[in-house]
């Protein structure tokens, strides 16, 4: 079973939540985009309006390893310069709106996604279980919502949040992985080797190009303070330490979940993912409700409450940790049960691997929630 052996066999494309108008404050323009973050179209997009990415707004993130298309909002008065074509992205003006797109501006994503390198059993595997994942499915978070943990041991924010900001940036500085540019990696493990001599890393990283990089201005910082780790830190991309609080924050959800999976189901299975292992429940007696986000400030009560507190007993967590000033954790409710809309499955020869199958799933899914998800659910890995 192979997922996204290249662009086109994972498409996901937003569903806003409004209707463009004629004019507007914010000029608003539907981005295509093959092999880039979010982050880095929004970059493009910007560097072509000339202006400064707070003056950018899109709605939610989407995979680099995907073929998408989602809607941004830009302040301009040249609302024309944000209509280029370029290798990998191309953008379109399609209307204006009073206010900026913000984070959750989304009724969902439609996805089409091509599963390859199948067997005749895990067609039939997947087959069968439409009826059950139509019935519903855990809402978990999944492995792209855990980039942080790649290259690495542990969650940047529980470090932080711990009070052991020095391990946090360690981690942040030194973690490496395959997609990451030659240069870097190198940087990378200099920096690993050679931890505390910030004057010499400044030096030889700057010698290798990457004096604009994060690396250089975190380095930059402890020259002129040593100790300042906390300091150092701030100096990472806001969107990026975002992400590092909200992956904690979805780590200890998907444990919540779990358990509420395990007290609620006749049998389980489980799937591997980028944190852990996730349960997934066959005969689910659980009735539609939300669970909320671990925050400092959250109510709950009875068996929900236990259940949090052997979750934080398991990470030797309590709840006051997350009062920080470091993150404003919120006690956001999210929906348990995820229902996938118009799920259809078609099977066919795989193209690319004789003697294989392959299936092309198409549905919609609600916002925040993972296409991911859908398919651990249907071929039960």
């Amino acid at each position: 079973m192979k997922l996204r052996q290249i662009p086109d066999d994972f498409i996901v494309e937003e569903v806003p939540d409004k209707e463009w108008k004629p004019e507007g404050k914010f000029a608003v323009y539907k981005v295509a985009k093959v092999g880039l973050t979010t982050f880095a179209a929004e970059k493009i997009l910007a560097r072509n309006l000339g202006v400064k990415f707070n003056k950018i707004g899109f709605a939610g993130l989407k995979d680099a390893h995907a073929r998408t298309v989602q809607y941004f909002s830009a302040e301009t008065g040249e609302p024309q310069k944000g209509v280029f074509r370029e290798k990998n992205v191309t953008s379109e003006l399609v209307g204006f709106a009073d206010e900026q797109i913000r984070t959750g501006d989304l009724v969902g994503n439609k996805f089409i996604i091509t599963v390859r390198e199948l067997e005749k059993e895990q067609i039939e595997t997947a087959k069968r279980n439409v009826e059950s994942v139509n019935q519903g499915i855990p809402n978990y978070f999944d492995s792209q919502r855990f980039g942080s943990l790649k290259g690495t041991t542990g969650f940047i924010a529980k470090d932080v949040l711990r009070g052991d900001v020095e391990s946090a940036l360690k981690k942040v500085l030194t973690a490496t992985t395959k997609h990451q540019k030659g240069v870097v990696r190198k940087a990378r493990k200099m920096i690993a080797r050679e931890w505390g001599r910030w004057a010499e890393l400044l030096v030889e990283v700057e010698k290798m190009g990457l004096e604009r990089a994060s690396e250089a201005a975190m380095l930059r910082h402890l020259v002129q303070n040593p100790i300042d780790f906390k300091g150092a830190f701030q100096k990472t991309f806001a969107g990026v330490r975002q992400l590092f609080f909200s992956a904690y924050q979805s780590y200890i959800w998907n444990e919540c979940v779990k358990r509420l999976v395990r007290k609620t189901s006749k049998e389980v299975f489980s799937v591997p993912y980028e944190a852990g292992k996730l349960v997934f429940p066959r005969g689910w007696s659980l009735a539609d409700r939300t669970f909320p986000l671990v925050a400092g400030d959250m109510n709950v009560q009875g068996d929900d409450r236990a259940i949090v507190q052997e979750v934080l007993k398991q990470e030797g967590m309590q709840l006051i940790d997350f009062f920080s000033d470091a993150h404003m954790f919120i006690a956001r409710e999210r929906h348990v049960k995820l229902y996938p809309s118009g799920l259809a499955l078609e099977d066919a020869d795989d193209e690319r691997c004789p003697g294989k199958k392959k299936l092309t799933l198409t549905f919609a899914l609600p916002k925040g929630s993972y296409a991911t998800i859908v398919t651990k659910a249907l071929f039960e890995q």
